[in-house]
């Protein structure tokens, strides 16, 4: 018997896959019917096996699950003393800053022109796109406050001018590394000043949006370590592989125990990278307000900053009562800690619970949440986005015959949004055509997803919000 017919439904958007054979911890799903049909045998065997990695003790699958690389995209392990690599994959701390701009609404960017310029003034500030190309008015940093970046994140000192952090703005605004030499992996290093402050490709993107209820004005980055993350991932999954006596072409299968030598390596650099990430988000959003000031004469300000690939040390509360410290680790999913959570006490958030920022798809756009109590049954966790339904291969072949009605669709949807009722027509790109890879069509429905966390009790949707213009890179 299959892994999908062991599956279990536990409620109405509760799926569960008892512990069996080699699993250590039971998986736990939060889909809708509709959501787990989508999922297949390819899927759960995956959840099952990252279930059972050495000092597993819980799995969890969010409603925008899908297979990945060694732990299903969507997916949280949370271990006793086991770092799993897959559980941050190759872009380590891929995450999203949304900015929200001062005293402008929706009809200030009904107009396509001022969106347009609003594009251009964002890309000369910030490079898209494959590779290290700089962009016109990209800031550049010295080796010194690279490494100063990598060892303490978005409090580096080279990077106090412009920032204008607040620490309860980050979800992290540094993470602790220790024995740590940034230049022991060549291939790594080499890519971090060049492309510190730059967006990259695939589904990375810089996107101005519109409050769908209250037509406030605000922007989304999404974009993680770049080079520098992925060299280090790729370094650490050979590395992990040749430790445990795996071949390379399962080396995403590898893991390592916090206390052995190649394991806290990996945790130091892999943090550095998550620095890098955190790093590179606010760099890129002092350009973005720089572009508002430019095109709207409007200030702006980070609303919050979160990862969503991390691996991190945490306080676990179980269903005694009590707590313990584990490692979890979110593969495409965010972090929820709601209203009390331990490790939010003394900031901002700690009677509301922190922001979540979900990313949908470059049509219908996305939506940040406020965690509830019921986010303790998904591993304090919550997807990441609304989750492919197409691979990038397969949306390229099977899209290209309807490429025009795509294009169109995304020059002439029209809304009408905010109290005063004003219809935007269309969505501007950066791109001549829209990628294929990245359209409407390859995602699964964000609002599908996101009322399964409603349902459940899990997290409450507070802002829904719509794109107008759409940078994003190419190659």
């Amino acid at each position: 018997m299959g892994w999908l017919k062991r599956v279990e439904k536990n409620g109405q958007n509760h799926y569960v896959l008892p512990a069996l054979n080699s699993m250590r911890t039971d998986v736990h799903a939060f889909l809708s019917e509709k959501l787990f049909a989508q999922t297949d045998e390819a899927l759960w065997a995956q959840a099952a096996a990252s279930a059972s990695y050495p000092g597993a003790i819980g799995m969890y699958l969010m409603p925008d699950c899908h297979l990945g690389f060694g732990i299903p995209i969507g997916g949280v392990l949370i271990t006793e003393d086991t770092i799993v690599q897959a559980g941050s994959g190759y872009d380590i701390s891929c995450g999203v800053a949304y900015l929200r701009a001062d005293g402008i609404h929706a009809h200030e960017v009904a107009d396509p022109e001022r969106r347009r310029a609003w594009v251009g003034a964002v890309e000369r500030r910030v490079a898209v796109g494959v590779g290290s190309r700089r962009a016109e008015m990209m800031p550049e940093f010295s080796s010194c406050e690279m490494e100063d970046i990598l060892r303490n994140g978005v409090l580096a000192s080279g990077l106090a001018p412009g920032i204008r952090l607040n620490p309860d703005t980050c979800e992290r605004p540094n993470i602790p590394v220790f024995d740590f030499d940034a230049k022991a992996i060549p291939t790594a290093y080499e890519k971090a000043r060049p492309q510190l402050g730059s967006v990259g490709s695939g589904n990375h993107f810089i996107e101005l949006q519109v409050d769908r209820d209250d037509g406030s004005i605000w922007a989304m980055i999404h974009c993680g370590s770049r080079g520098y993350g992925w060299q280090t991932a790729n370094h650490f999954f050979h590395a992990g592989a040749e430790l445990r006596g795996l071949p390379k072409n399962r080396r995403e299968e590898s893991w390592l125990r916090i206390d052995e030598p190649l394991g806290k390596a990996y945790w130091a650099h892999h943090n550095s990278a998550a620095n890098y990430a955190v790093a590179n988000r606010h760099v890129i959003a002092r350009g973005v307000r720089q572009a508002f000031e430019e095109v709207f004469g409007c200030g702006s300000e980070v609303f919050y900053e979160i990862s969503h690939n991390l691996v991190q040390e945490e306080t676990l509360l179980l269903p005694d009562g009590t707590a313990k410290r584990g490692l979890v680790h979110r593969k495409g999913a965010t972090r929820a800690f709601p209203a009390g959570h331990p490790d939010l006490v003394g900031t901002r958030w700690e009677k509301t619970g922190h922001p979540c920022l979900i990313p949908g798809s470059m049509l219908d756009g996305a939506a940040i949440l406020f965690p509830l109590n019921g986010a303790y049954k998904s591993g304090c966790s919550v997807n990441h986005g609304s989750g492919r339904v197409m691979g990038r291969g397969q949306a390229k072949r099977e899209l290209s015959a309807i490429h025009d009605e795509i294009d169109e669709e995304m020059r002439s949807v029209r809304r009408t949004l905010g109290p005063s009722k004003t219809e935007i027509v269309g969505v501007v790109e950066n791109t001549e055509r829209t990628p294929l890879d990245e359209c409407g069509m390859c995602y699964k429905d964000l609002d599908d997803v996101l009322q399964v966390l409603e349902d459940e009790g899990i997290a409450k949707v507070h802002r829904r919000l719509l794109p107008v213009a759409n940078i994003k890179g190419t190659g």
